[in-house]
């Protein structure tokens, strides 16, 4: 296996998660979900500290919701579950992901 092969494998360290509403607008029931996640005026990011290997999460502007606020996970598959899973009960689902 030469280095080319590995470096594809390889996750960048930021990943931005790309929101879309599934069938016409989000819903919430503590709050609202921020419409500019949509317009790509504001962004989720999926970021791993190199240091512990842990994922969170982060918009670009503004603080989290608090389901998604202090949260870190041991893999970026278990952070997307948790992002699927909430934002699906607020109508929303995960349009593209950008590694």
């Amino acid at each position: 296996m030469n280095n080319r092969n590995v470096a594809d494998k390889l996750r960048k360290t930021d990943i931005v998660l790309k929101l879309k509403p599934i069938d016409g607008s989000p819903r919430s029931v503590i709050g609202i979900t921020d419409r500019s996640l949509f317009t790509g005026a504001n962004n989720l990011h999926a970021i791993m500290n190199t240091e512990t290997c842990l994922w969170r999460l982060a918009y670009d502007n503004g603080t989290l919701p608090t389901g998604l606020r202090g949260h870190t996970f041991t893999g970026f598959h278990p952070l997307m579950k948790h992002v699927r899973e909430y934002f699906k009960k607020r109508n929303v689902e995960i349009s593209e992901v950008i590694d």
